[in-house]
């Protein structure tokens, strides 16, 4: 199974802010509430959408994503072991690097960021086997390092983009919908529902099964994990509607 990994410094920051905010009035909690959604329960054969990472799940434009505008000529490299790969001078209005990886062998492969992904045996040569990801552009950076070990191989087309967050999308009954993104989350959220059907669920009922709700109560991180803990081995189940927030059209399930 292909795992993804994220920047140790944002996975400290995270627990930081945990144990900062666990105590603090509900107005500073959403932080909390949008990483406990990430973090305390699998989503059982559905996924939520997320701003860019949308991109890679072939749905889009869906409203909040990334509208991501290409600038210049992708630069295609196959390698073993660590490298850096050229891109050349950076286009006005760049603001990232869009990387496609597909690992050619097991391993972990990790971007300058400290994001990467984790590729199993069984993940090489499948639709697992490879990840779409937006770099930040950083002062005079006009590369892109791909860390692994001496052994592993890789291929990688990367190019400089442009990016920006589209707006939700509002239905006839005033809702917002769309994805979760850089400004929070929309009355429907984008989701993949266990069927396949690509739809929505109410973030009311997404904060009920999620653990968000409950986290608004917590006062400690021990608190927190003694409800995880309870949870334990439990699949809740909501619907999922057309945008129209009214059309089911199947469910989404946490499982603990």
């Amino acid at each position: 199974m292909t795992q993804i990994d994220f920047d140790p410094v944002f996975s400290a920051a995270i627990r930081n802010e945990l144990d900062a905010r666990v105590s603090a009035p509900i107005a500073t909690v959403p932080f909390w509430r949008r990483h406990l959604r990430l973090g305390a329960g699998i989503f059982a054969g559905a996924s939520i959408l997320i701003g860019g990472a949308a991109a890679a799940t072939g749905l889009l434009p869906l409203p909040g994503a990334e509208e991501v505008t290409e600038l210049g000529a992708s630069v295609i490299e196959t390698a073993t072991g660590t490298e850096t790969v050229q891109l050349g001078a950076v286009p006005d209005g760049a603001t990232g690097i869009r990387v496609s990886l597909t690992c050619l062998t097991p391993g972990l492969f990790t971007f300058d960021d400290g994001a990467g992904i984790r590729c199993a045996r069984d993940d090489v040569g499948g639709r697992s086997g490879g990840v779409i990801y937006t770099l930040d552009l950083a002062p005079e950076q006009q590369s892109v390092t791909i860390t692994t070990a001496p052994e592993s191989s890789w291929t990688v087309t990367a190019a400089y983009v442009s990016e920006r967050t589209t707006e939700w999308a509002v239905n006839a009954t005033g809702e917002t919908y769309g994805v979760l993104n850089e400004s929070g989350q929309p009355d429907l959220i984008a989701v993949v529902a266990t069927n396949g059907n690509n739809g929505y669920v109410h973030s009311a009922d997404l904060a009920r099964v999620d653990g968000s709700e409950q986290a608004a109560t917590f006062t400690s991180p021990e608190q927190a994990l003694e409800w995880q803990d309870s949870m334990a081995g439990e699949a809740v189940s909501v619907p999922v509607y057309e945008s129209d927030g009214e059309t089911r059209i199947g469910e989404f399930t946490v499982q603990y």
